[in-house]
């Protein structure tokens, strides 16, 4: 069974402000990662279109009306926004698939679902682990992704990142 690895917009943003896209391909051994129209509609807003769109290996695909009309059942999941709603849903109907996104807010509503979230230290973790990502290699991406996308990390995420 072929797995599908869905982003969500700010693991996307976070990526393509870096330029490490591929990456993620290389990680879970995809062909192709697909993001929800909503996701797409909101990296639109964005100066990121241009590198998305020049991405011939990203799809967009939605979720059935059906998997969603099911789960705004749930008020924790209707408090989401359009993209993670979309993410979910396609996390859901794709199971197992690899969920990318780190809004906590998602992730609780994904574990409630039985959906696992990986996020960006998590991610990078898995690249050191797997011998795509050497320490300095680590040390730019953790640098870019401060800079590019003032994404923050926890001490504890870069000591084990780093150790």
């Amino acid at each position: 069974m072929r797995r599908v690895v869905i982003l969500d917009s700010d693991f996307l943003s976070a990526f393509l402000k870096i330029e490490q896209m591929p990456l993620i391909r290389d990680l879970y051994q995809v062909a192709k990662l697909t993001v929800p129209p909503a996701v797409y509609r909101e990296i639109a807003l964005t100066n990121l279109l241009t590198r998305l769109t020049n991405l011939n290996w990203v799809q967009v695909c939605a979720p059935s009306q059906n998997q969603v009309e099911e789960l705004t059942t749930d008020e924790s999941f209707r408090a989401l926004g359009a993209g993670e709603r979309e993410a979910l849903a396609l996390a859901l109907e794709y199971a197992p698939a690899v969920l990318l996104g780190n809004d906590n807010q998602a992730r609780r509503v994904a574990a409630k679902l039985g959906i696992a979230v990986v996020n960006i230290p998590a991610f990078l973790l898995a690249c050191k682990q797997a011998n795509l990502l050497e320490r300095q290699a680590l040390l730019t991406l953790i640098n870019d992704l401060r800079v590019k996308d003032f994404f923050g990390f926890r001490q504890t995420d870069l000591d084990l990142l780093l150790g």
